[in-house]
């Protein structure tokens, strides 16, 4: 299957083997090079404003907030907004906690309260205290995730230092305070966590959780999220290290559906856990040429040449240079001093994000007593690209945990928005996607963390699109009980303005078909196009353009099809 693949990279993404990846430090010119203790690094946007901003936490000096003048520079304004704070920063992660449209920031210090930032428009204020999160912790690898799905997101932290320290899982519970859970769930260790990775590993629809650590047997945990508790899989899975974790990131590198978890370790060769499909992992780090033994700090993925695979950034110490490992499909190879990526610092933090909207992605190196790098992508190729930006709305509002696929072809690719990455760092919140050459996207479909599907067809490439949960076309599985047999309902209501839901229900995993057309048989709308597994469903279909008049949909799952008449009234 792997092979077929391949060879309809080849075909579909002729460029995948040519295109000329290369960066540029800009750091210096755009104002955020910062000589100081440079630690997690988080790309947001605070003020709304379309563009990429800048959190930086700094162990013991003051923090920055670098906001994005649109010009390829920055301003530091964190003393205007109350984030020039001087604790011992370790790591931060940012998301909208209370759901009112405004990105919040989370910091984690070392030995000392963590702190949490309200984004009041104008300011950002310290809700610590009243939100029920002022305890103490030990670093600051952080990940926002909503563990329960219910629109509210929650906060996992990861505590580091000797003697080891147990986690935190913060559940949100009224959009203004937060209780610790994390033992009640399950989620017991008491080791000292490096980094975490929380992604859906199992294509469940659940947030599940990763911790790497550097104490005790195995040194990582993972822990499998069963709905109302979370389960220890680190033995049955296979994902098992006994090496220092710093570092971890998900990503799907081989485009198979699922995500795989790489690991950056400080005092042993990388790992590379392939994910199996069936709730296990082969960890094949040298197979594919990624098993560096350099000592590692962060890693993070991203298409930096837009050919359709994923490309992989590894941090390492001052004792070797950094890596940027080009997929080229059955192996990596590292282009980072051809690329410009030249850096053998010692290096804490790396954040992807595409600071100027063209396209291509641009990443942000926390670098520690030295200067920082800004490697702004200026690669020239002729690969395409598409950017999308989630906005829940039953979900939370900043669509974390939200799984997109698109389709090109017989292609697919997956992302995953994530609320924290790589080590003590978070990027940028859009799920970011290279397309080779192709003109348009045939299918986009999001599943959102409250079980709502979206689906858009025919997407034009080289754009961002925002997306918000509510749409012309919102599927839900309302039950993954297997239905004895297929069948299509009444909508309801009929007559319906300007919407009306649709339900149906398939026996077997089907590839359906939900359309809509008009009196003449003209299609007006496709509402489902996806292989489903058995359950029931519903979708909702608001078009407004619509004339009043009688129409039909049509439901065809395999060999069952049905037919059934709506009427549309203004």
């Amino acid at each position: 299957m792997k092979t077929m693949l391949l060879f309809l990279a080849i075909v579909l993404f002729p460029s995948l083997f040519h295109a000329q990846i290369q960066f540029t430090d800009i750091a210096a010119s755009a104002g955020v090079a910062d000589p100081g203790n440079g630690q997690g690094v988080v790309f947001l946007d605070f003020d709304n404003d379309g563009l990429l901003d800048i959190h930086l936490v700094k162990n013991g000096q003051t923090n920055r907030l670098y906001r994005n003048n649109g010009n390829l520079t920055f301003t530091d304004v964190a003393a205007a907004f109350g984030l020039n704070n001087t604790g011992a920063g370790r790591g931060c992660a940012a998301a909208d906690f209370n759901n009112d449209g405004r990105t919040d920031i989370v910091v984690g210090n070392f030995n000392q309260s963590m702190i949490l930032y309200r984004n009041d428009s104008t300011t950002f204020t310290n809700v610590t205290a009243q939100a029920g999160m002022n305890v103490t912790s030990w670093g600051g690898s952080i990940n926002w995730l909503d563990y329960n799905n219910d629109g509210r997101l929650d906060c996992y932290v990861g505590n580091n230092g000797i003697p080891p320290h147990y986690n935190y899982l913060f559940r949100n519970d009224n959009l203004a305070s937060f209780s610790h859970v994390a033992a009640s769930l399950g989620l017991t260790d008491s080791v000292s966590t490096l980094s975490v990775a929380t992604a859906d590993f199992d294509n469940d629809g659940d947030t599940d959780i990763f911790a790497g650590n550097q104490t005790g047997f195995p040194t990582g945990y993972l822990y499998r999220n069963d709905g109302t508790t979370f389960t220890d899989v680190t033995s049955s899975s296979g994902l098992i290290t006994s090496l220092y974790t710093w570092g971890a990131d998900w990503g799907d590198f081989d485009n198979d559906g699922d995500l795989d978890l790489y690991l950056a370790n400080s005092n042993g060769a990388n790992q590379l856990f392939q994910n199996n499909g069936n709730g296990t992992f082969t960890e094949v780090a040298s197979v594919f040429g990624l098993a560096d033994a350099a000592q590692s700090f962060s890693c993070g993925w991203a298409d930096v040449d837009n050919d359709g695979d994923l490309d992989l950034y590894v941090a390492n110490s001052a004792s070797a240079p950094d890596r940027l490992y080009r997929n080229d499909g059955t192996t990596f190879t590292d282009v980072a001093a051809a690329s410009g990526m030249v850096d053998n610092l010692l290096s804490n933090s790396t954040t992807w994000g595409d600071i100027n909207n063209d396209g291509r992605i641009d990443l942000y190196l926390s670098n520690n007593g030295v200067a920082n790098k800004l490697f702004l992508n200026t690669s020239d190729t002729t690969n395409r690209w598409l950017v999308l930006k989630l906005q829940g709305t039953t979900s939370n509002r900043s669509a974390i945990g939200a799984r997109v696929q698109i389709y090109i072809g017989s292609l697919s690719q997956i992302r995953e928005v994530q609320g924290g990455s790589g080590h003590n760092g978070q990027n940028s919140l859009a799920v970011e996607f290279g397309v080779g050459t192709a003109i348009v996207v045939d299918s986009v479909i999001i599943r959102w963390p409250s079980g709502t599907i979206r689906r858009l067809t025919t997407v034009p490439v080289n754009q961002i699109v925002t997306v918000t949960e509510a749409g012309p076309s919102s599927v839900r599985l309302l039950s993954e009980a297997q239905p004895e047999h297929f069948e299509l309902m009444q909508n309801y209501p009929n007559p319906f303005n300007p919407k009306t839901e649709i339900r149906y229900q398939t026996s077997e995993v089907s590839y359906v078909t939900l359309k809509v057309y008009d009196l003449l048989g003209r299609e007006v709308a496709t509402l489902v196009r996806d292989e489903l597994q058995p359950g029931s469903y519903q979708v909702v279909f608001d078009v407004r353009q619509l004339a009043s008049g009688v129409y039909f949909y049509r439901l065809q799952a395999g060999r069952y099809s049905e037919t059934k008449r709506m009427v549309m009234t203004k």
